[in-house]
């Protein structure tokens, strides 16, 4: 459920933030988290994903807003087995032997893991950009950061999986580096009650947490403005 609009949020103009110079951010969404013969499978994100109201759904049809005001996309994607090929140091190793000791595939499957589903791969465009990210943000070792700023980006409009880690964490280091994040609460998944708690937690203090249904109306409004402006 998308928590109710924090008050601290209702003075932005939505409608602007999501017209101008925004881009549409996703994380995760891939086969190890939204096929049900991914290594997470036992989470069970993937179950109803992509029926009405799901949150694979919900992103589908936020992406075909998103694209209706010209917005460059991120297909961002996590390598949950990169941490055993080039630990960093001693917590690493221990922590990705942990997750990854029982795994049976070979490189083939895992990078398989870390594909986009197809659902997604069936809407992307030659110029969206995807890319696997290394650590838990997808700020850090990565050019993601100079790609928003090459495209003059202020606000981020983001969606994706986990809710409880990649999403908190791509919205707080946002913020710290300027930008104007906002979730699409029901464009996220992650296990319950954590996605439910994390969403709380951003939405009272780092970031608007919002509805697909806001954010499609949101856009509406701001290019229905923008040709007003333009007829004028």
């Amino acid at each position: 459920m998308v928590p109710e609009l924090h008050e601290q949020w209702r003075p932005l103009d939505f409608p602007g933030l999501l017209t101008s110079n925004v881009a549409f951010l996703n994380t995760d969404s891939q086969n190890s988290i939204l096929n049900p013969e991914g290594c997470l499978t036992h989470e069970r994100i993937w179950v109803d994903a992509n029926e009405q109201g799901g949150p694979l759904y919900n992103t589908l049809r936020l992406a075909e807003a998103a694209r209706s005001v010209g917005m460059p996309f991120l297909w961002l994607r996590y390598d949950r087995f990169i941490g055993e090929i080039e630990p960093v140091n001693e917590m690493d190793r221990v922590q990705y032997y942990f997750w990854n000791k029982d795994y049976v595939g070979d490189r083939e499957k895992k990078d398989w893991e870390a594909d986009l589903v197809p659902e997604v791969k069936a809407i992307m465009e030659p110029d969206d950009i995807t890319l696997v990210y290394p650590g838990w943000s997808v700020f850090t070792g990565t050019p993601v950061n100079r790609w928003l700023n090459q495209w003059h980006t202020r606000t981020l409009l983001i969606s994706g999986y986990h809710t409880d880690w990649c999403i908190e964490m791509a919205t707080r280091h946002a913020r710290e580096l300027g930008y104007m994040p906002v979730v699409v609460g029901d464009a996220c998944g992650s296990t319950r009650p954590l996605h439910d708690q994390t969403l709380e937690q951003i939405n009272n203090c780092y970031a608007p947490v919002i509805a697909t249904e806001a954010a499609v109306g949101f856009i509406a409004e701001g290019l229905s403005r923008r040709d007003r402006h333009a007829a004028e």
